[in-house]
């Protein structure tokens, strides 16, 4: 499944899936409820149609979810008018989220809160169809501060243009780290695997490369590369690369970056990597991983559900870094929660979406088996639950390391919906790692 989507989410990928997946398995009993004294009393005039400190008035919100993922969310808002006395009602948005979203806005009819997902956001900003969280979130009794969220995941949550505002919080993230089989390293006689060498210092390129070559050698594949934004980006700024400057993605122009992506372009040609456009139609790197076929995958921890069923060895480690020994800084797969600014009840729309992101709601929702991570300090139990992984604890340093989208990408609807049949197109047309640079740096800047 390719990372980049169309704005707002046309296609609900692995970015899309990250706000559903956040409560997939998640016992929510009493979700919300533990943020029932985090607010004294409203002091507005609008405070007083929806209560004080947050409390009766009513709120409409709405999200994509599968059908396990929609009962939870339901189960959300029950869980949330028994905390507060609010009138909570959960709409599920099936196919097309951002068309329909959009259309809604237009007409009228959209939800009071709803989730947005990184692509989509500056639409919502330059049309005025989202509320700035900057006042309400500056009150004494906000649930939530702007500053409370990991701000290196929030950039895309203001105006591209770098006017003042913060439109969306985001509301966990799945940082991408490196899963590895444990079971298949040892067949393939690795001595110390990919999290042990990092603790040794010792997880470099050439580290990886040694872990692929070995992993080859028993006739398995090692790593499969996808072609979308996500992991390209994630290697070049692993290896100390700079993809971006202001405004613009530079990584053909940089030298570090140029080096990585040649690594990558030896490594497909070698037979060390796969492209993920190369795999037969219906083998997803997910179904490889988890059928022991592939030795690594470099994903979120949305899979961790999926791995707790089955009976090899697993566990994580960050991306190799030039050191050896640093987490390095790689994509953060986010979603944030907006609010609407014709919303019916704003007051009462600001009270659930900040306690929805704030610490006790992170940790209410992400708790008992969730697969995202929480993108506020001081949450690292929640990631720590029965140390599945072993070294899950690099979870949260990836976050608080890691970047999110780009704001050239996530300020060009057209860029965002696009990028990643272009970065397939010259890959599969057989262009070498500096002509991809050049077309991929050209089409993200211009748009064409």
């Amino acid at each position: 499944m390719p990372t980049n989507e169309k704005p707002l989410g046309n296609s609900v990928t692995r970015r899309g899936f990250l706000a559903g997946a956040a409560l997939a398995g998640v016992g929510s009993s009493g979700l919300l409820s533990a943020c029932a004294g985090g607010s004294a009393g409203g002091t507005s005039s609008s405070a007083d149609k929806s209560g004080t400190g947050g409390k009766g008035g009513a709120v409409t919100w709405a999200s994509w979810a599968n059908p396990g993922e929609a009962e939870r969310f339901r189960q959300i808002s029950k869980d949330y008018e028994a905390a507060h006395g609010t009138k909570v009602t959960f709409q599920v948005v099936v196919g097309d989220y951002g068309a329909k979203l959009l259309t809604q806005l237009a007409g009228g009819s959209a939800p009071d809160v709803f989730y947005v997902q990184d692509s989509g956001m500056q639409r919502l900003i330059q049309s005025k169809n989202v509320t700035d969280f900057t006042e309400f979130t500056s009150k004494p009794d906000s649930p939530v501060k702007i500053d409370d969220l990991y701000p290196n995941l929030m950039g895309w949550c203001k105006p591209a243009d770098g006017s003042p505002g913060t439109y969306g919080l985001v509301v966990d993230c799945n940082p991408i780290v490196f899963w590895f089989n444990k079971d298949m390293c040892e067949a393939a006689g690795i001595t110390k695997n990919p999290a042990q060498l990092q603790e040794a210092g010792a997880w470099n390129r050439d580290a990886v490369d040694d872990f692929l070559t070995k992993i080859k050698a028993t006739g398995k594949r090692g790593m499969v590369l996808e072609g979308g934004f996500g992991p390209m980006f994630s290697w070049m700024t692993a290896f100390g690369g700079k993809i971006v400057d202001g405004d613009k993605v530079i990584f053909n122009e940089d030298a570090k970056a140029m080096e990585t992506l040649e690594w990558l372009w030896e490594g497909m040609a070698n037979g060390n990597i796969t492209y993920s456009g190369t795999l037969p139609k219906g083998q997803g790197i997910d179904a490889l991983f988890y059928a022991q076929q592939l030795a690594s995958c470099q994903v979120g921890r949305w899979i961790l559900p999926n791995l707790k069923k089955l009976k090899f060895g697993y566990d994580i480690a960050p991306f190799a870094s030039a050191d050896g020994k640093s987490v390095p800084p790689v994509i953060v797969y986010t979603a944030a929660i907006g609010v609407n600014s014709k919303a019916k009840d704003p007051e009462a729309a600001m009270y659930f979406a900040t306690r929805y992101v704030n610490k006790d709601g992170q940790k209410a929702r992400l708790s008992g088996g969730g697969n995202a991570v929480p993108a506020v300090a001081g949450l690292d139990e929640v990631v720590m639950e029965n140390k599945l992984p072993e070294h899950c604890a690099w979870f949260t340093d990836t976050a608080k390391n890691g970047y999110a989208i780009p704001s050239a990408i996530a300020s060009k609807a057209t860029v965002g919906a696009n990028l990643g049949t272009e970065m397939d197109k010259s890959i599969k047309a057989g262009d070498s790692a500096k002509v991809w640079a050049d077309k991929i740096c050209k089409f993200i800047n211009t748009g064409s």
